[in-house]
């Protein structure tokens, strides 16, 4: 994730958009975590965007705010990975497989 670029930030919110809220919302359900899990991986991936805050603030076309929240939804999707449909995880995972960003295989055991 901290290979990408603000550019690529935003492409990847502009097809979480086009993938749909209704398809997005079902996934992240199908994803749910306790709440003690769902703080550690916002933690974890807040705590990623650390080193780009300031090449994502910079940047009038990204949005800072909207990069964490598409990467909480695709970091959800691939802790949960091994309990969503294929479907599912694809819909979770697809705008950030769209700028080659390295996800893994669904069904595959989190680590």
């Amino acid at each position: 994730m901290q290979k990408l670029t603000p550019a690529d930030f935003t492409e990847v919110s502009e097809r979480a958009l086009a993938t749909g809220a209704s398809a997005r919302t079902s996934a992240r359900k199908a994803a749910k975590l306790s709440a003690a899990e769902r703080s550690a991986l916002d933690k974890r991936v807040r705590d990623a965007f650390v080193p780009m805050h300031e090449q994502l603030e910079a940047d009038p076309s990204a949005d800072l705010h909207d990069a964490i929240m598409d990467t909480m939804t695709a970091a959800l999707g691939v802790v949960q990975r091994t309990k969503l449909s294929e479907e599912q995880y694809e819909t979770l995972i697809r705008p950030f497989l769209a700028v080659g960003a390295d996800v893994p295989i669904w069904g595959s055991d989190p680590v």
